[in-house]
C-alpha cells in the first residue's frame, strides 16, 4: 500500500476475515498520517520465475506501495532501480529488488568478498529525512543483531546510500511467511502447530532476557524455511520492537512509543495493547504467539469484526470459543496451552516465553498421551478426580465410626446429657481425621447493648421479673422480634417500666424510663417484684413500646 492511499486497506483485508487471507491486511498508521505497510518485512522470499529488477511480479500494485510506474518513478522523485547494481558499503552489490511497502524497499545484493547472498532492505527517500522512521531502521537492526539467537533474523551491517537513504543488511530467507502458509493451507496440525509455535518461543525467550519484547509478533513476522525438510522458523520485524533496559532518559524517550502511532495489529493485539496501557512487558509477544497458535490449529483468528475497533472491543470483553469446539481432534493440552497463553488478565499467563516453551516442548517430545502431558501447566477443562483414599484409610475410619457408635450407646443409657462427651478420644488414631461425634453446634445468637438511664437515678432494675442491677447499667437483649418487659423502682417513687422490641433499637442506644415522685402525704409504696408480662406504676417512658414479651439467655 503506498503512502498516498490514504491509509485505507485493500479491499478483503477486514480484521473480520480469517487473519492468513492476505500477507497485506493491515496498515499501522504513525504521525502525520505516514504509513508502514505489513510487508515491510525485510525478507526475501524464494522465487524460480525470472524477476523484473525493478518490481517483484508477484505483488500486486497496491501491495508494492502503488502502482507500477509510482514504483520506477514516484512522488519520491527516485526511482527503486536506481540502486540496482549500486556497491553499497564497498561490498555489497545490489542485483534486484524483491519487494516493497510502504516505507521501504527490500532488495538482493551479494557480498563481492566472501560471495555470499543478503537482503538488503533501504528506506524510501520521503522518509530519508524523517528522524522517527530513521531511528525506527536503526532500532530494529540494533536490538535484533544483539539478541543472537538461531531463530531470529540475523542483521550484519547498517549504512547510508549515495542519496542519503539509510539501509540495513541482513540474512537472505528463502522460503514463505506463516500467512502465506496460512492462506494456503487454512489450517496446520497440532504437531507442526507444535514445532513452529515452540521455535517462535525459542526466539521470544531470548528477546525477552535481553529486555527486547517485540510487540508485533504476527504470521507476517514469522518466515519459514525449509531445513531438513521440516520449518525452520525465523522472527523477523523488530521495527518496532522495545527495549525494556534504556541506559539513560534520553534512549528511554525514543523507544518508538510516539503518541498517533499504533503499536501491534489488532489482530494479535493484547488487551493491555488495545487499552493503550504503557507499562506494556514481554507477556504482549506470549498473548500474540497464543493467537497465531489459535488461527492455526481452528483456521481463522480468535475475534472477527467489520472494523477495528469491533475486534478491539472483543478483545477487551469476549472470550474466545475454545479451540476444540472448532478442532475436536487436537488434544485438551495444546487447547489448555492456547487458553493460557491468551488470557486476558497478563498475570494469568505464561509468567514468561520459557514457560510456556516447556509446555510446547513436553507436548511436542510426548504424542502419545503419556505421564509427561501431564506437566501442562495450562488451565484444564477437565475437573480433576477426587483423590483414592488407601485402603487401611478406611479401615481405620470404619473402626473409628464403630468405636463412636459404641460410645454413642453407652453415653445414652447413662443418661448423660452434656454433648461435649460425645466425642470419643479413641478416634485421634495414626493421622487420621477423628469422626466428629458432637452434636450439631448451637446457632449464633445476636444480640443488641442497651443503656437504661432513669430519671432519677440509681433505680432498681428489673428484666420481667429478674433484677439486673441499678440504674444507669448496659442491659444485653437478644436481637428479636419479642418484646422484654423493663421496670424500674426507686423509694418515694412511682414504679416505672418500658416494654422494649430488640429488632426497633439499635446497637448501643439508650431507653430512659422517667419516675414521678410521690405525692405529698401519700402512703409510702409497697415494692414488688413485677411479674412476666406485667408492668406496675405509671412512669412515663420517652420512647415507642409494643409487642410480644421476650426471654433474656443471660445476665449482663
Amino acid at each position: 500500500m503506498s503512502a498516498e492511499s490514504g491509509g485505507k486497506p485493500p479491499s478483503g483485508s477486514s480484521p473480520g476475515r480469517p487473519a492468513a487471507d492476505t500477507p497485506q491486511r493491515l496498515i499501522v498508521r504513525g504521525e502525520n498520517d505516514s504509513v508502514h505497510g505489513a510487508s515491510d518485512t525485510a525478507v526475501a522470499m524464494a522465487n524460480s520465475e525470472t524477476i523484473d529488477p525493478t518490481i517483484d511480479p508477484r505483488l500486486t500494485p497496491t501491495e508494492a506501495g502503488g502502482d507500477a510506474s509510482a514504483s520506477k518513478s514516484g512522488p519520491t522523485g527516485i526511482g527503486t532501480s536506481e540502486l540496482i547494481g549500486t556497491l553499497l558499503l564497498d561490498r555489497f552489490l545490489v542485483t534486484k529488488q524483491i519487494g516493497q511497502g510502504g516505507m521501504g524497499a527490500v532488495y538482493e545484493a551479494t557480498h563481492t568478498l566472501i560471495n555470499k547472498r543478503v537482503a538488503v532492505k533501504v528506506l524510501l527517500e520521503k522518509y530519508a529525512q524523517r528522524e522517527q522512521i530513521v531511528t525506527r531502521l536503526k532500532k530494529e537492526a540494533t536490538l535484533a543483531s544483539s539478541i543472537r539467537n538461531e531463530h531470529i533474523i540475523d542483521i550484519t551491517d547498517i549504512g547510508n546510500t549515495a542519496d542519503g537513504r539509510t539501509f540495513v543488511v541482513m540474512e537472505y530467507l528463502e522460503g514463505e511467511s506463516l500467512a502465506e502458509c496460512l492462506a494456503r493451507e487454512h489450517e496446520l496440525t497440532e504437531q507442526r502447530t507444535l514445532r513452529i509455535a515452540s521455535q517462535a518461543a525459542s526466539a521470544l525467550a531470548a528477546a525477552h532476557a535481553k529486555g527486547i519484547v517485540h510487540r508485533d509478533i504476527k504470521p507476517e513476522n514469522l518466515f519459514l524455511l525449509k531445513r531438513n525438510n521440516a520449518d525452520f522458523v525465523k522472527v523477523v520485524d523488530f521495527g518496532i520492537s522495545k527495549s525494556l533496559r534504556a541506559s539513560s532518559e534520553e534512549e528511554a524517550a525514543q523507544r518508538l512509543t510516539q503518541t498517533g502511532m499504533v503499536l501491534g495489529t489488532p489482530l494479535y493485539m493484547s488487551p493491555e495493547q488495545a487499552r493503550g496501557d504503557e507499562d506494556l512487558d514481554h507477556r504482549v509477544d506470549i498473548y500474540a504467539l497464543g493467537v497465531i497458535m489459535y488461527e492455526a490449529i481452528a483456521g481463522r483468528v480468535p475475534f472477527a469484526g467489520t472494523n477495528y475497533l469491533s475486534v478491539i472491543s472483543q478483545v477487551l470483553n469476549e472470550d474466545p470459543k475454545p479451540v476444540r469446539e472448532i478442532r475436536p481432534d487436537v488434544s485438551e493440552e495444546l487447547e489448555a496451552i492456547i487458553a493460557k497463553a491468551m488470557a486476558k488478565d497478563r498475570t494469568q499467563r505464561y509468567e514468561d516465553a520459557d514457560a510456556m516453551l516447556q509446555d510446547l516442548t513436553a507436548l511436542l517430545e510426548d504424542p502419545t498421551h503419556s505421564t509427561e502431558r501431564a506437566k501442562i501447566t495450562g488451565p484444564r477443562r477437565r475437573m480433576p478426580k477426587a483423590p483414592k483414599i488407601p485402603r487401611i484409610a478406611w479401615a481405620i475410619g470404619g473402626i473409628g465410626i464403630a468405636i463412636g457408635g459404641v460410645m454413642l450407646v453407652v453415653v445414652l443409657l447413662m443418661g448423660h446429657d452434656n454433648k461435649k462427651k460425645q466425642q470419643p478420644a479413641a478416634q485421634k488414631d495414626g493421622g487420621v481425621a477423628a469422626i466428629q461425634m458432637d452434636a450439631a453446634a448451637e446457632p449464633v445468637v445476636e444480640k443488641i447493648k442497651l443503656h437504661i438511664i432513669t430519671d432519677p437515678p440509681n433505680a432498681a432494675i428489673y428484666r420481667e421479673s429478674e433484677p439486673v442491677g441499678n440504674s444507669p447499667l448496659d442491659l444485653e437483649l437478644v436481637k428479636s422480634n419479642k418484646e422484654v418487659h423493663v421496670s424500674a423502682q426507686l423509694d418515694g417513687y412511682v414504679d416505672g417500666a418500658t416494654d422494649i422490641n430488640p429488632l426497633e433499637r439499635t446497637d448501643g442506644s439508650n431507653v430512659t424510663i422517667k419516675l414521678k415522685k410521690l405525692p405529698k402525704n401519700a402512703p409510702p409504696q409497697v415494692h414488688h417484684v413485677p411479674g412476666t408480662g406485667s408492668g406496675s406504676g405509671s412512669a412515663t417512658v420517652q420512647h415507642n413500646a409494643g409487642g410480644e414479651l421476650s426471654g433474656y439467655p443471660g445476665q449482663h
